[in-house]
């Protein structure tokens, strides 16, 4: 199995890249989803996240993500105690989802924090997508409803995008058409 590690700044199509390569006939594991789904109805992560925040950051239906987002982007400190808690979680549940996806593939993973959270010392390659700051904002606006401001700070609370580029084994463009980024992704699974 060759595990190869997506990541990019927020907004910069990492999730679009990853669907490209699934197109391709790489396999899938989407670090996103994983996290949603400790932070619905994971007991271990939900216990961890009461004892480290206080009850009002869970309810029934799991953790309050709204609230805890709040929270974790106005202070840094408590960001790493949340991250501190997730990333070791959902690399457990990552490794279960490998189990099942064949020894012969190629399984990309989509990670935003995947350089901060170590991830990156545990896949046999790097890609980086990029693309223009505007584009990042324009994007998550779109689909998260987020205003200019909040988007702007959940990116610079990410590892600059010049300092994750040099750990990368490969690159996307994503500034362009469609179109041009899958020529790109198409030539990186060729080459892996």
């Amino acid at each position: 199995m060759l595990k190869v590690g997506i990541t990019g700044s927020f907004g910069s199509g990492k999730s679009t890249v990853a669907g490209m390569f699934k197109r391709c006939g790489a396999k899938v594991v989407d670090a996103d989803a994983i996290v949603h789904r400790l932070l619905k109805n994971d007991s271990r992560c939900l216990q961890k996240i009461r004892e480290a925040f206080g009850q009002e950051f869970v309810t029934k239906k799991g953790a309050d993500r709204l609230k805890l987002a709040r929270l974790v982007f106005a202070d840094s400190r408590k960001l790493k105690k949340l991250e501190k808690i997730l990333h070791p979680l959902a690399w457990d549940a990552a490794q279960k989802a490998f189990q099942f996806l064949g020894e012969k593939s190629i399984v990309v993973i989509d990670a935003p924090l995947l350089i901060e959270s170590g991830w990156h010392n545990k896949v046999d390659k790097v890609i980086v997508v990029k693309a223009r700051i505007d584009q990042q904002v324009l994007r998550i606006k779109k689909r998260m409803g987020l205003g200019r401001n909040d988007v702007l700070k959940r990116i610079r609370r990410q590892m600059p995008l010049n300092k994750k580029l040099s750990y990368a084994d490969f690159v996307v463009d994503n500034q362009g058409p469609k179109t041009d980024t899958y020529r790109q992704v198409k030539e990186i699974f060729r080459k892996i």
